[in-house]
């Protein structure tokens, strides 16, 4: 088939709905020069398929594309038309001027979240009494037992909350939700350092969420409720055959039982307990198994539980556990949004951000960085330092403070908190830049925070569209 350039550049001028003026004057020449372009391919200067690429926000190579002959629909109505412009999907704007544009908004954004919500984590500890495959927190740091069975002392907790204030003065500001993590924060070793700061934390108006094991929950019953620990994030990895293959107790070995009845405590006592599944190929049928078991145990008779299949990533090879990575066999980030499915009616972070979009008639929410890494996150390990990102904590190279002597910040407090896509020279004019955020922090340490990791987010992101569309097209 034989390609007409000029029967091209005319069709898609049509289909996008704009007119011989609008188009001349774009380019700086006259109606009669454009008619000539839309009928002779020889009389079209490269310049003007720059241009017009620009203007019309696709490639160039659409102006030598074959079946671009096929009939296109007629001209858009003019509210239509109009609807288009006002929405920005048609643009008289040039590609730079859109990048500047686009850069400006990141960046104004990204302004506006570091000076608003700070969210608080305790790190209270580094130790655990599970020895899971894919932790890595127990090899990372090369300090020594000594250094990872350090515990939160009153003294260090009490400088924690002064440090709170001290980066945010306005309280306003503070997420009244604070995150107990570890190590494995509701452990046995724990109890008094714990019952401390949620005692505390709860007279200075704070709650408590914590991300834990559930092995010795029962040790903390009396925290457990409203204006203490008022929610729990507790992981099972399937069943109990293969649960206790890949999560267990150091010493006493199978921990899916005892964490099952702690769930149940804390269903009983009113906390909202997620559970979480970290999914990787070996585990998929184990864990549609464990949901069945869901309904025999009862849990989804109550409003305060709720599941949550998570994508088990190999970001750092070296910090994996040799000896027990037979267990673990990763997904690629597609192939888990399609699996997810089969646990759940499970739209996915991007599904529900575009059906709340068009559900509610509201622009998608802009999101210049990838999480809270970038913007209001500080975490305080025991020993003094502050942290951005959980999956960094324990990394000596990836320190942004500290707290032990008063509060001080590092280099690398601007490279964390600074980074958004206006920053990053990829994203900077990535049509996704705005939505993706550039991608998770702590994957690109080693390349350097300017890097993007866009982890297939393209397809990703088609994926979670048409889940989003086939949920708004059966409610309609």
């Amino acid at each position: 088939m034989s390609v007409n350039v000029s029967q091209n550049v005319q069709a898609i001028r049509k289909k996008l709905g704009f007119s011989e003026e609008q188009v001349s004057t774009y380019l700086g020449v006259t109606r009669s020069v454009l008619r000539k372009y839309e009928s002779n391919t020889d009389s079209i200067p490269f310049d003007v398929f720059d241009k017009l690429s620009n203007l019309y926000g696709v490639d160039m190579s659409v102006f030598f594309e074959e079946n671009m002959d096929v009939p296109l629909p007629d001209n858009l109505t003019e509210e239509l038309f109009q609807t288009l412009i006002k929405r920005g999907y048609i643009t008289m704007k040039n590609i730079q001027e859109e990048y500047l544009i686009a850069n400006k908004i990141a960046a104004s954004v990204h302004l506006y979240q570091r000076q608003n919500i700070k969210r608080f984590y305790f790190i209270v500890n580094y130790n655990c009494n599970f020895r899971c495959p894919y932790c890595y927190e127990n090899l990372i740091s090369n300090k020594g037992k000594s250094w990872s069975k350090q515990i939160m002392t009153y003294e260090m907790a009490d400088k924690v909350f002064q440090c709170m204030e001290a980066i945010e003065p306005d309280k306003n500001k503070h997420s009244k939700e604070i995150i107990l993590y570890g190590g494995e924060p509701l452990m046995k070793d724990n109890v008094e350092i714990i019952n401390y700061i949620v005692r505390k934390g709860s007279f200075l108006g704070y709650n408590f969420n914590a991300i834990c094991n559930g092995y010795d929950l029962e040790l903390f019953e009396n925290l457990l409720g409203k204006g203490l620990i008022e929610k729990l994030q507790i992981t099972l990895d399937g069943d109990e055959k293969y649960h206790n293959k890949r999560r267990f107790h150091y010493k006493h070995g199978g921990s899916f039982s005892k964490i099952i009845n702690n769930i149940q405590l804390a269903l009983n006592k009113g906390v909202y307990v997620r559970v979480r599944s970290n999914i990787d190929k070996n585990n998929i049928e184990s864990v549609k198994k464990l949901l069945e078991e869901f309904k025999t145990y009862g849990f989804y008779n109550y409003k305060n539980f709720s599941f949550y299949p998570a994508l088990l990533e190999n970001h750092a090879t070296s910090l994996i556990n040799s000896s027990l990575e037979k267990h673990l066999d990763f997904l690629p980030t597609c192939d888990f949004e399609e699996i997810s499915n089969l646990f759940l009616k499970r739209k996915g972070d991007y599904a529900l951000l575009i059906s709340h979009a068009i559900n509610n008639k509201k622009p998608i929410y802009l999101q210049p960085t990838h999480c809270g890494a970038n913007k209001g996150i500080y975490i305080f390990d025991p020993v003094g330092d502050i942290y951005s990102c959980l999956e960094v904590i324990g990394m000596e190279g990836q320190v942004i403070g500290h707290y032990d002597n008063g509060l001080t910040w590092t280099k690398l407090y601007e490279s964390w908190k600074g980074r958004s896509v206006n920053k990053i020279p990829e994203c900077s004019k990535c049509r996704y830049a705005l939505i993706c955020g550039g991608g998770c922090s702590a994957r690109v340490i080693e390349k350097g925070l300017n890097t993007p990791n866009c982890n297939n987010f393209p397809i990703v992101l088609e994926l979670n569209a048409r889940k989003a569309y086939q949920e708004i097209g059966m409610k309609y």
